[in-house]
C-alpha cells in the first residue's frame, strides 16, 4: 500500500478529552487520520458519508472535501489520533482503500504508537520531526497490516482461536490434542482438521513452532543457559531443543546466537556488581 498521507506535510499526534460531549470541525480541506476512542464514541461525517467509532475501535478516515466530528452530549468522550495531508494517490491504490475497514479494534500495535507520538509533542526540530513522521507512516501501515489480519481471522471458528490461545498461553506445559479439545469443547478429530484448515499446521505442530519461537527469543534477548531456556520452553532435554532450533531456524542455539548479534549483559560479561552508596 503507498503511502496515503503526503510526508511533505508531515504528521501530527494528538488527544483530547470531552466531558460532556462536543463538536470538532467542520474541515473544509482534504484531510486523513487515525481516530482512537478511548471513551465514549464519535459521528463522523466524511464527505456526506457518516461513520459511528466506537469505545475500543480505531477508525480510518480519508475526506477530500467536508469532514466533522461529533462526540455525543451528555458523556465522555476520550479520544486521541494522528493526522495528516492525503497524498495523491493512483486510481489502482484509491480502489484498493475502498476495501480497507472503516475502523478496526485498537491492538496494543496501534496504541503503542500513538502513545509514541504524543509523547514527542509538539516540539519541531529536525530529528523530532522526522521520528513524529516516522511514526505516523507506522502507524498507517500498521493499521493497514491489522486489517487485513482481522479479516482474515473473522473467518476463523472461535474454537480455534481459543485453541491457539490456549497453546501460546501454556506452551511450556506437557499437553495432549485431546486435552486441548477439552478445553475448548470440540472432538480431536474437529480441532486438528480445523487447526489445518484455518491456521495451516495441525495443532502439535502449532505448539512446536510456538516453543521454537519463545526459545529463539531467550537465546537472543537473556543469558540463560540452553539447557534453561530449553526446559522452560517445554522441552524434555537440551538435545531436543537443540533439533528443533535447526529445524526451524537453520542453525544451532549457539549458532544462532553468534550470528543475531547475542551480546551477554554486562553484569555477566564483565563480572558487573550492584553497588549501592
Amino acid at each position: 500500500m503507498d503511502s496515503v498521507v503526503d510526508p511533505e506535510h508531515g504528521f501530527s499526534f494528538g488527544e483530547a478529552d470531552y466531558s460532556i460531549g462536543g463538536v470538532y470541525g467542520p474541515l473544509t480541506r482534504r484531510y486523513a487520520t487515525l481516530l482512537m476512542m478511548h471513551e465514549g464514541s464519535a459521528k463522523v461525517t466524511c464527505d456526506g458519508e457518516v461513520t459511528i467509532v466506537e469505545p475500543g475501535q480505531c477508525g480510518f478516515i480519508l475526506c477530500e472535501g467536508v469532514s466533522l466530528f461529533e462526540y455525543e452530549k451528555g458523556q465522555r468522550d476520550r479520544v486521541s489520533w494522528c493526522e495528516g495531508f492525503p497524498a495523491s494517490l493512483p486510481e489502482s491504490v484509491a480502489l484498493r482503500l475502498r476495501d480497507v475497514p472503516s475502523q478496526i479494534p485498537v491492538t496494543d500495535r496501534l496504541a503503542t504508537l500513538v502513545r509514541l507520538g504524543l509523547e514527542l509533542g509538539s516540539g519541531t526540530g529536525a530529528y523530532v520531526n522526522m521520528l513524529r513522521n516516522n511514526l505516523g507512516q507506522s502507524l498507517f501501515t500498521a493499521y493497514f497490516h491489522e486489517a487485513q489480519v482481522s479479516e482474515l481471522e473473522r473467518h476463523i471458528p472461535r474454537s480455534i482461536h481459543q485453541a491457539r490461545r490456549y497453546l501460546e498461553d501454556n506452551f511450556e506445559k506437557e499437553m495432549t490434542v485431546g486435552h486441548v479439545a477439552d478445553v475448548v469443547a470440540v472432538t480431536p478429530q474437529h480441532l486438528i482438521s480445523s487447526f489445518r484448515k484455518h491456521i495451516g499446521v495441525t495443532p502439535v505442530r502449532y505448539l512446536w513452532q510456538v516453543r521454537a519461537n519463545r526459545g529463539k527469543q531467550r537465546l537472543l534477548h537473556t543469558g540463560l543457559t540452553i539447557a534453561e531456556i530449553a526446559y522452560q520452553c517445554g522441552y524434555k532435554n537440551p538435545f531436543h531443543f537443540s533439533r528443533q532450533i535447526k529445524l526451524h531456524f537453520g542453525m544451532s542455539p549457539t549458532e544462532l546466537r553468534a550470528n543475531m548479534d547475542y551480546r551477554k549483559p554486562s553484569r555477566v560479561a564483565e563480572n558487573a556488581v550492584n553497588m549501592v552508596f
